[in-house]
């Protein structure tokens, strides 16, 4: 018997019947295995499409949302929400626009937000709320509230005159812990934040701050203050002639305070730790955390007084100053999660915070102001009246 074979198959058999049909199988097994490997093939490119479509939106401008208020409305952020006050309530809408909450705080009323807590007042009524809409606190003080702060377990409520009033500060159960009175200083700021005071260092204890411009000598000086409260004051610190215009927590249990002229860190107790950063013709605009390292974005003074359009930065992180040229010029700059962002009219420009140059991203709408950054990389920004939420790229 003849054997031949046909690409590596052998086939018994002459050139009749059986050859023929060995011929025939010979050819399906060929296009069965060309038609598997344009099976391979085109799921090989559609996976591909789908991770460059993935990373291609990972560095564009995502989904921009318009917001049902206006700037006249006075808005505030907290984490991931946007507030705004209608001049009788309260308003909360999410990230998305969707309205979440409504709480009546009265007429001519103001409200301040620390992380995700709020305090609103209006004459002598406080309200305290977290950002879900619950009250926790509500109350009418003795006198007109002239402004109010709120921490994670307290908060602290300044009546009275500017110059000469009461701070309250009230604990989460709404009991009265401390009156503190305030004479010869102007005060300008309350605020909390977090610092060990034991020697072990293990559980952390909330500490007050307050902030003031003393009138009582020759020359003018702003004043820190430190209070614990239930134990009144613990510390005092005279910050110099140079206005202070800016304390936020440094993360590590330590107040940064901004001056017209540099960055100072204060402990709990007022005392001043390690060296001072030189900012003189600089605005702190920006402050976030990454872990344990402190990122500080700063905008030229001159160019903000003027009016003008910013075409620089100043980045601050650890030992790291870098200044950062925009591609453009730009109205302002907020930090994102891994990325400084510069706003012009029609485009938005970001840079990682490891690199040096900024990536132009075209915006759909013209940005005419900046109010801040939510969580998840999310900025919300103005065109004329209107309002809108962009989800920002890289």
């Amino acid at each position: 018997m003849n054997r031949k074979r046909t690409n590596g198959w052998y086939m018994a058999g002459s050139e009749g019947s059986d050859g023929k049909k060995g011929r025939r199988s010979g050819r399906l097994r060929r296009r069965f295995f060309a038609l598997l490997v344009l099976l391979i093939a085109g799921f090989a490119a559609f996976f591909l499409y789908r991770q460059l479509s993935e990373d291609r939106g990972r560095t564009e401008i995502g989904r921009v949302t318009r917001v049902a208020t206006t700037l006249k409305q006075q808005i505030r952020l907290t984490n991931d929400r946007i507030l705004f006050y209608d001049g009788a309530t309260l308003h909360c809408v999410s990230a998305t626009g969707n309205a979440e909450w409504s709480y009546q705080v009265g007429a001519n009323a103001d409200y301040s937000v620390n992380g995700n807590r709020i305090a609103a007042w209006s004459g002598n009524d406080i309200y305290i709320m977290n950002d879900r809409g619950r009250l926790i606190y509500n109350n009418s003080m003795e006198d007109v509230i002239q402004f109010a702060s709120v921490g994670e377990e307290f908060a602290a409520v300044f009546t009275g005159e500017i110059d000469s009033g009461i701070v309250t500060v009230i604990n989460s159960d709404g009991q009265t812990v401390d009156k503190i009175s305030i004479d010869n200083l102007t005060l300008l700021n309350i605020g909390f934040f977090k610092a060990a005071t034991s020697a072990s260092g293990t559980q952390k204890t909330e500490i007050m701050w307050v902030l003031g411009i003393n009138t009582t000598g020759t020359v003018i000086e702003t004043e820190l203050q430190t209070y614990q409260p239930g134990r009144l004051s613990i510390g005092r610190t005279n910050l110099g002639e140079h206005l202070a215009y800016r304390v936020f927590d440094d993360g590590n249990g330590n107040l940064s305070v901004v001056t017209t002229r540099e960055i100072q860190h204060y402990n709990y107790r007022g005392v001043l730790q390690g060296d001072s950063t030189l900012i003189y013709g600089y605005i702190a605009e920006d402050v976030k955390w990454d872990g344990f390292r402190q990122m500080t974005l700063l905008l030229p003074e001159s160019d903000i007084e003027r009016g003008m359009r910013i075409g620089s930065v100043r980045f601050l992180s650890g030992t790291l100053d870098r200044m950062l040229r925009l591609p453009g010029e730009c109205m302002d700059a907020r930090l994102g999660s891994r990325c400084v962002y510069a706003f012009g009219p029609r485009e938005v420009y970001a840079c990682r915070f490891e690199d040096t140059t900024f990536t132009p991203f075209a915006v759909p709408i013209t940005i005419t102001g900046v109010i801040g950054m939510l969580s998840g990389n999310r900025a919300v920004v103005t065109s004329d009246n209107d309002i809108y939420v962009i989800e920002m790229p890289m």
